[in-house]
């Protein structure tokens, strides 16, 4: 039988996102989170792949991507389309990898993770998928730690980023003025 190694960061990434599957199962209908709980896992691994932690800066596990994305994707603020698309772009990233690798995006190295979102970057979907990923780890960076994200204030420093004040304590005090 071969032995599998699994990494912190697999173990740890797989648990954040069956728990964000979890609290979206119990909390959003529309969206039918019982058939994207794969898909959140690949969301979060794509959002490791293009925002990896390096010598020059935080990564986005280090962002708390996770917390970030579980919160985006309950807020009833942001439009369902959106929402559906992240999980239905991680489920169309899944297929690609399939299609390339005959293998599950999360089962992948980082070297065929890359591969896969070279080529879907080139498909109109994918390049729009790899977008709104990527804005949505600028969001985790330059947001406020009371969204879940960006811990001890880490992109902040990193950038040497004023973020302003006041700056809300809780997610109560969060006003969406229109």
């Amino acid at each position: 039988m071969k032995k599998i190694a699994l990494s912190r960061r697999a173990m740890l990434g797989g648990t954040v996102a069956t728990g964000i599957a979890l609290v979206l199962w119990l909390n959003d209908e529309d969206t039918n989170p019982r058939l994207y709980a794969k898909d959140v896992q690949v969301l979060l691994h794509t959002a490791y792949q293009l925002f990896p932690h390096s010598k020059l800066g935080p990564g986005a596990v280090d962002l708390h991507i996770s917390s970030y994305l579980g919160y985006v994707l309950q807020d009833e603020r942001i439009m369902q389309e959106e929402r559906r698309y992240l999980l239905k772009g991680a489920g169309w990233l899944e297929e690609s990898a399939f299609e390339i690798y005959s293998k599950s995006f999360l089962t992948l190295d980082l070297d065929e993770r890359e591969q896969v979102l070279r080529k879907i970057s080139k498909k109109r979907w994918g390049e729009r998928f790899i977008y709104r990923v990527l804005n949505y780890i600028l969001e985790a960076l330059l947001s406020a730690p009371v969204y879940g994200s960006n811990a001890n204030e880490i992109g902040w420093k990193w950038l040497e980023h004023n973020p302003g004040f006041p700056q809300p304590t809780t997610k109560k005090e969060i006003s969406y003025a229109l």
